[in-house]
Order: structure tokens, then C-alpha cells, then sequence
């Protein structure tokens, strides 16, 4: 799903944010200690980093305000605006987070301890869900446990980087030394200035300034330990800080200028025709997805279901529990089938710490997995159409990023960057996927004063890199037809504020409507196995509080719209093989979590079924192998 450019590299620089249960939170919780000492410069390691562990308790809710720079290994700086309003007792929290090179580019975070609302104010992209029974922690102390890092979990639905130093325990369970410097003023508060080195570097890789009655960070420099220089390479200062003050419910709703959504006119519930062709129990192939209990103390678990559950429910096998070789802590992506489906791809860290992040391999058939690739950060990978590349694009944390392809093997030496011909002034760069050989590429950077973000396709083979047209900022990602003969995309015209669903050449010519929404917001965006058809979601409804999303199915031409399911919020859709079921990731429904069946013929819906799955898990990340 897309957000502002620039503001996605900061969260991604952050901890993964996690929307999993992560397995140990609730393990043997330490009781608070809301005696701590008071921070000095006498203070000890042992003390600082426990003053940092029992923060939470010192405070019932808080409000900071503050800036955040990246300084860019080119030299440049990035700088953000950051003002965040946590509620943790009620599972409450508002942030708003803006570019200060960009004032457009500003995003709204907000939870009223119910549902979740993210807000792209610029776009009008609206992602909802509901707020996770995990993250119901309140003031939450981490276990203390050696080579491991449990990041807050409420934070963990915020991830943006000035709410994190309101949660200075993540910052306290590494192996290493804090060290007091002096004591000096930061926003009006008196704060310990400390540096932490990690038991293996001789230089500190943070210095933070502590609130010396809450251990609340105040400021927080980060330095690169790559180059060997510890270098300055973020820094992050409150300007202002509020404790416990009362909260206004009100402060914790959508923002009353964002658009009540308004549906289209002559949209039918007709069953549509989508091309499909007759399955075979050899060609069904299998549903893969990720099981997240409703209590503490389960693990998440990845889980296989025969497709012969959808396409012949009485021959339905047993539900088969897939053997992993790390703990899911963090954010969970959908495996990434290749088009034979013989193996997935899979972007996730099993570092304690939540970096590096691995490329996986996973092998179906023999059930192993082998690591391709290991950076700081992994965005989630593409297949090429062919099967022979994988395409991931990823990031240092400090603002840097690359574009690389591995060949769908186990020799991981056949690894290379491809965006070394991109214009370094557009730069940082966002991956839609591939057209034919073609990696798409988006500049988050606009071009010239009209405002406008250019696109190009970057060839596997020579890594050549082609404009092929500029677009305004209002489009969203570009989704190639699997015959790449069209892309599909969301435009937003901010003065209606109307989301139109379009489709162009790959030439970016010949634009036509397919459906437009006053407010709300389009995603996700699929095409069906024979091209013909898009299916997308549009999500209506977030003023009152009470979201709803619909489904709907619509020609090439844009001839027949037709709404195929109505819910509550949807995480992903994507089509059975042979095209004649649409299977709709429900995150919110009246039992949780669930995948729901649609048959395109008939518009009969059903939830997935099989021996030994129930609804005492949320099933989360679902994809389809063919």
C-alpha cells in the first residue's frame, strides 16, 4: 500500500511496525517500579537503562511536539515535523506527521482505541483496521531477556520516529553501556545526556537526553557505524512536552475537513462472467496464510489451505502447519509466489532486533528455506513475469535506498543493483512492480515547478533506466495487466477531492475512466488472471466512525461495474487461478480476521473452510499459490 515517499522511508527507518502478536510480550511481565530513581550524572548503566525499561509508568498520557532530520549520505538533509498525542490507558494515540520540504506531504495516524485510521491527507488514501488486542498494553514494561528486543507495542501501531522516544524502552534492551554526560535543558525539561555504546563497537551509536524524572527521551542523535567515523546520521528533538493532561475524545476522530465518502450511481450487484476456465485438483493449488491468536502467550504460525477448499469443498484436505525458521515480531507481508509456484519470496528479519532484514526463498515442495539477500531494510519483493528474477528494493535507515534482482535460485552471487542509471535528483525512487523485463519506477522527488513525478522502466538486463512519462502527485501506484497492455491506477483530484479508478497504456496515453468516489479512498487495485477485469476496494464512511468497504469488480472498458462484496475493511484481494473466485481479506469482520470466498459467477460468498481452521485466530497476509 503507498504512502507520501518521503515519509515512508523515515517509518521504515524506524523498528518494523508490527501489526502481528509478537509471541513473548506477555511472557513473565516484570511489575512496574513506579519508585525509579531520578536520573543524574551519578547515576549508573544499570540505573539509566532501568530508568528507560519503567518509563511508561511515569507517565498516563503525553503529548510532544518536535522536528526530525535526516542528513542524506549526499549531503542533503531531510527534515520532518512530528506532533504526536498518546493515550495509552485507553489505547488512544494522534500523530501528525509532515515534510517541512514538502508541506503537502503530511499524514494523519489516529486510533480512538477502537479502530485505526492511517491518512494520506494529500492522496486521500484512508488504510483502516481495527485496533489489536496485542497492543492493548497500556503502560507497558518489556521483559528484560538477553539477545532479546521487544519494541512497544503501541508504538508499534504508531511507527513514526519522534513517538518513538515517548517509548525509551526501545531503545534499552540491547547489550551495551550507557554512559552520563551532563545535565542540560530540553524543552523546558531537565534531561541526563547519555551516550550508549554497543559490548561490540567502540563508538556510541546513540546519545539521547532523558528526562531525568520520566526517562522520556527528549532528543536523540544516531550515529553510522558503517564507515567506522560514528558520524551523525539523525537527529530527533522535542520542542515541546505535555504529561497527563486530560484528552477530549474528539481529539482521536478522522479530521473534520477529510470528505464523507459518496458511492458512485449505476453500480450493479450482477454476477459478471470473468473468463474463467475449468480447474483440476493438480491445478487448485494451495491458500497460504498467517494464523494470529486472540490470546497472549500463542504464536503466530504460517498455514497452508488446499485450494481444492474452494474449488471442491468436499475433497478438502486437512489444514498443514508450515515450518518456519525464525519467530514472527514483526511487520508480516504476504508471501510472494512465483509464477509456477514453486517458490516464495519473503522479506523478514530474524534478528531480535528487527534488522538486518533477509531475503527468504521458500521452497514448497521441499519446505526449506535459504536466504538470497541481507540488508538493513527489505521491501517486499516482486516476481519477475517470467520467474526468473526477483526485484526488492531496499533501505539503509538513514535515508538511503537501492533497487536490487536476484535470480530465483539458491546462489545468492547472482545479486545486482539496478538503479544506479536513475537520475540520483529523483531520488529516493518507489517500486510498482515489473512490465514484461521492466521494473516501474516512480520519483518521489517532482520535477520542475508543475509538480510532476516521473516514471520510468529499468531493464533487467543492462539496468538501463527509460522515462516513459511524468504524472501529477495524485497518482497513486501503477498496476501492470499481466498481459502488459494497460495500467491501473487511482487518481485523486484534490479540488473535488474525487478518487478516480483509470487505466492508461504503458506509454502512460490514452487514459480512460473506469469508476470515480467523492472522499474515501481505492485500495488495493488487482487484475484478474486474463486482464479483462480489475477488482478494487473502496472504503467509505470514516467520519462517523463506522468504516465500510465494498468490492467491486469492473471491465477493462469500464463498461460493467458491479459490486461484488460488502464489509467492513479489507486487507487484500487477489484471484483463484482460473480467475473465478475472488478471495477478499476481511480484517475487521463480527469474528475477526477472516478470508471470505467470492464466486464471480453467482456472487455467492462464503467464508474459507477446512479441516482444523477456526475462528480462534485472525488469518492475516493470505496468497494464493498457483
Amino acid at each position: 500500500m503507498k504512502r507520501f515517499p518521503f515519509l515512508l522511508l523515515i517509518f521504515l527507518a524506524a523498528c518494523s511496525i508490527s501489526q502481528s502478536t509478537p509471541a513473548s510480550y506477555f511472557d513473565a511481565l516484570p511489575p512496574p517500579q513506579p519508585d525509579s530513581i531520578i536520573l543524574t550524572v551519578d547515576s549508573s548503566s544499570d540505573q539509566i537503562q532501568r530508568a528507560m525499561i519503567e518509563s511508561a509508568v511515569k507517565w498516563t498520557t503525553l503529548q510532544i511536539k518536535g522536528t526530525v532530520t535526516r542528513y542524506v549520505a549526499d549531503n542533503t538533509t531531510q527534515v520532518f515535523q512530528e506532533q504526536t498525542w498518546i493515550d495509552p490507558l485507553n489505547n488512544r494515540y494522534k500523530v501528525e506527521l509532515k515534510s517541512v520540504t514538502n508541506a503537502a506531504d503530511k499524514i494523519v495516524r489516529v486510533s480512538d482505541g477502537e479502530m485505526i485510521h492511517n491518512i494520506n491527507l494529500n492522496s486521500g488514501l484512508v488504510e483502516t483496521s481495527q485496533y489489536p488486542d496485542f497492543a492493548r498494553v497500556g503502560q507497558y514494561v518489556p521483559p528484560v531477556s538477553e539477545g532479546m528486543a521487544y519494541p512497544n507495542p503501541i508504538w508499534g501501531q504508531m511507527g513514526t520516529p519522534l513517538s518513538e522516544l515517548a517509548f525509551s524502552s526501545n531503545y534499552a534492551q540491547g547489550t551495551g553501556t550507557f554512559r552520563p554526560l551532563s545535565i542540560e535543558t530540553i524543552a523546558g525539561r531537565e534531561a541526563l545526556v547519555v551516550d550508549w555504546t554497543r559490548a561490540s563497537e567502540s563508538l556510541p551509536a546513540f546519545k539521547a537526553w532523558l528526562d531525568t524524572s520520566t526517562a522520556v527521551i527528549l532528543k536523540l542523535q544516531e550515529f553510522g557505524m558503517k564507515d567506522g567515523t560514528g558520524s551523525l546520521q539523525s537527529e530527533r528533538i522535542v520542542t515541546e512536552v505535555i504529561y497527563n493532561q486530560s484528552f477530549d475524545s474528539n481529539l482521536f476522530t478522522m479530521p473534520s475537513d477529510f470528505v464523507q465518502a459518496i458511492m458512485p450511481t449505476q453500480v450493479s450487484s450482477l454476477p459478471i462472467d470473468p473468463g474463467s476456465i475449468p480447474i483440476s485438483a493438480e491445478d487448485s493449488g494451495e491458500l497460504y496464510f498467517f494464523l494470529l491468536p486472540h490470546q497472549a502467550g500463542a504464536s503466530i504460525q504460517l498455514v497452508k489451505v488446499s485450494g481444492l477448499c474452494v474449488v471442491d469443498p468436499a475433497k478438502c484436505p486437512p489444514m498443514q502447519i508450515v515450518d518456519v525458521p525464525f519467530l514472527f515480531n514483526f511487520t508480516i507481508n504476504a508471501l510472494s509466489w512465483s509464477p509456477d509456484g514453486r517458490f516464495a519470496a519473503f522479506s523478514y528479519s530474524d534478528n531480535p532486533n528487527g534488522t538486518p532484514t533477509k531475503l527468504w526463498l521458500f521452497d514448497a515442495a521441499a519446505n526449506t528455506w535459504v536466504t538470497l539477500a541481507e540488508f538493513p531494510y527489505i521491501d517486499p519483493p516482486f516476481w519477475s513475469p517470467d520467474g526468473s528474477w526477483i526485484a526488492f528494493r531496499t533501505q539503509d535507515g538513514l535515508g538511503g535506498e537501492d533497487v536490487y534482482i536476484a535470480r530465483s535460485s539458491r546462489d545468492a552471487s547472482e545479486l545486482k543493483s539496478v538503479s544506479a542509471s536513475l537520475p540520483a535528483e529523483g531520488r529516493p525512487y518507489i517500486m510498482d512492480g515489473w512490465l514484461t523485463d521492466n521494473i516501474i519506477m516512480r520519483s518521489a522527488l517532482p520535477r520542475g515547478s508543475g509538480n510532476m513525478y516521473t516514471t520510468y522502466l529499468v531493464h533487467v538486463g543492462d539496468a538501463s533506466a527509460n522515462q516513459i512519462f511524468e504524472t501529477g502527485a495524485t497518482k497513486s501506484q501503477f498496476v501492470a495487466a499481466p498481459d502488459a497492455s494497460l495500467l491501473a491506477y487511482d487518481e485523486y483530484d484534490a479540488i473535488n477531492q474525487k478518487h478516480i479508478l483509470k487505466v492508461m497504456g504503458i506509454d502512460g496515453a490514452n487514459e480512460v475512466a473506469l469508476a470515480n468516489f467523492t472522499g474515501g479512498s481505492i485500495y488495493p487495485i488487482v487484475w484478474s488472471p486474463n486482464s479483462q477485469w480489475i477488482a478494487f476496494n473502496y472504503y467509505s464512511s470514516f467520519t462517523d466512525g463506522a468504516p465500510s468497504a465494498e468490492v467491486f469488480m469492473v471491465s477493462r472498458d469500464g463498461s460493467t461495474l458491479s459490486s461484488v462484496y460488502k464489509g467492513t475493511t479489507v486487507g487484500r484481494l487477489f484471484f483463484s487461478p482460473n480467475g473465478k473466485y475472488l478471495l477478499v481479506e476481511e480484517t475487521t469482520s463480527a469474528r475477526g480476521g477472516h478470508l471470505i470466498l467470492v464466486n464471480l459467477a453467482t456472487l455467492e460468498t462464503k467464508m474459507l473452510q477446512a479441516p482444523g481452521l477456526t475462528t480462534d485466530f485472525d488469518w492475516y497476509a493470505p496468497s494464493w499459490r498457483p
